[in-house]
């Protein structure tokens, strides 16, 4: 459902909504399809012209406990595959294990990626983007103007934390 909430910022499609938030970060309410809460996130596209296919952007997303930050990616990963993504700004780099989310096209990040976007990230223009596995390997480039309005726009669009 995210990833076809992602694919389809241009129009809402089967109960999404989305509206434009800072830069192009869209904002997106869908249905839960668990019959739980809407989920509400934010999500910016990747670079096609720097980007293979297989990487389609960003995601900032409300959950249950916390924030979190997710690579949506066309090509689904197996369910246990815990594929390694490489993150780097101009200045830095940072390296993290991600979990595959059902049905398999989005890669969960750790928490230090949501405190990372809430801090460092703030700086930055774009993230390049690496993801590695046995399965497959790909990249690109999101760009992340906005980012603080977008998180802004996020944490007062979530139900309380």
């Amino acid at each position: 459902m995210i990833l076809v909430a992602l694919l389809g910022v241009f129009g809402a499609a089967n109960g999404t909504a989305h509206s434009q938030v800072a830069g192009s970060w869209r904002l997106i309410h869908a249905a839960n399809p668990n019959s739980g809460a809407d989920i509400i996130s934010i999500v910016h596209t990747a670079d096609t012209a720097r980007s293979d296919f297989e990487l389609a952007g960003l995601m900032l997303q409300c959950s249950e406990r916390r924030r979190e930050v997710v690579l949506v990616v066309v090509t689904p990963f197996p369910p246990r595959a815990r594929p390694g993504v490489t993150i780097r700004t101009d200045s830095e780099e940072w390296r993290f294990e991600a979990r595959v989310v059902s049905p398999g096209a989005e890669l969960l990040l750790p928490a230090e990626a949501t405190s990372l976007a809430a801090g460092p990230w703030q700086t930055a223009h774009e993230l390049a983007v690496r993801v590695s596995s046995q399965e497959q390997s790909f990249g690109g480039v999101i760009p992340i103007d906005g980012l603080n309005a977008a998180l802004a726009t996020l944490a007062a669009n979530c139900p309380a934390e």
